[in-house]
């Protein structure tokens, strides 16, 4: 099992929720706004001076459907561009509860 971390642009929020529920439909974990700066996308701190926000969401998955997500998560990110922010990295899981 992989832990998706998926960090992204507010304003994909629809497109990221239907390819997680395409692609490895199951539950998650979503942090709807968050601020931060990333390295080609610039600062997104939800503020006047520098608008726009960033979400999170953490979805475990077997390794195939974790493998399938992030192929998905790649060609959004090909598809949009950096400058509008797709970030997404796995972990290993190694204990859950049952």
């Amino acid at each position: 099992m992989k832990a998706v971390w998926i960090l992204y642009d507010i304003v994909l929020d629809a497109d990221i929720l239907a390819l997680l529920a395409e692609t490895a439909p199951g539950g998650y974990t979503r942090w709807p706004r968050l601020a931060g700066d990333g390295p080609q996308s610039g600062p997104r701190l939800d503020d006047h001076v520098w608008p726009g926000a960033n979400a999170a969401i953490l979805a475990v998955r077997g390794d195939a459907a974790a493998s399938a997500l992030m192929a998905r998560l790649q060609a959004l990110r090909d598809g949009v561009g950096r400058l509008t922010g797709v970030w997404a990295f796995t972990t290993p899981v190694g204990e859950t509860l049952r």
